[in-house]
């Protein structure tokens, strides 16, 4: 299976669906991530060049332990992603011919932040005549909790993987206890919706 998911930033991958892409990639499904944004702004203080690399090395660090097998970076505004959907999906539309994804893990559309608001546009200008094969979408969770969900996926032996994951993208974890807020999210997914120790949700729609 061809798995692709689009991570506004650095770091989404991970909270969003890290344990559940450890699972793929064991399983020996084919794991891509495209990054829409480098989170450049998560490290205002540095130049916007400077700030880039240092998140895009962050995310190569993480990759190499969710097992992703390619990560591409588009490069878009960070924070004003949404005034840039058509050029996003100009950019994405050539790796959606070339990896022909099964499942593209997405942020839903209902998410606190504006980056991963505009994901669901941009995947559907990319798909409009463009003459894919479907793909099921399934939305994770980053900064506002799904109120609703389709899939429920155990990620108990994968939890460790993916904390040490997130703990690649160090320059994230010095404003933000993303160890703590994760953990607690995937604890309390796992003891009310899956009856395990850690979980991931995710809701789903059949793709266009």
């Amino acid at each position: 299976m061809n798995i692709l998911v689009i991570a506004p930033h650095p770091d989404d991958e991970t909270i969003g669906c890290g344990g559940t892409l450890c699972i793929h990639a064991d399983r020996g499904d084919d794991v891509s991530v495209v990054f829409l944004t480098s989170g450049e702004l998560g490290l205002k203080h540095l130049p916007p060049g400077e700030a880039r690399a240092i998140r895009e090395a962050e995310a190569r660090k993480a990759a190499r332990i969710l097992k992703v097998r390619d990560l591409f970076f588009l490069r878009c505004s960070d924070w004003t992603l949404a005034n840039e959907i058509p050029k996003a999906a100009r950019l994405l539309r050539p790796l959606l011919k070339r990896l022909k994804p099964n499942l593209i893990f997405l942020p839903h559309p209902q998410d606190a932040h504006p980056d991963h608001q505009a994901a669901l546009p941009i995947i559907r200008a990319a798909f409009k005549n463009g003459g894919f094969r479907p793909a099921t979408l399934r939305f994770y969770e980053v900064w506002t909790p799904l109120s609703h969900y389709d899939f429920v996926q155990d990620i108990s032996p994968t939890m460790a993987r993916k904390l040490r994951a997130l703990r690649a993208h160090r320059s994230q974890l010095r404003e933000f206890d993303y160890i703590q807020a994760v953990t607690g999210l995937n604890q309390y997914r796992g003891a009310l919706a899956a009856k395990c120790k850690f979980a991931e949700v995710f809701s789903e729609t059949p793709g266009k």
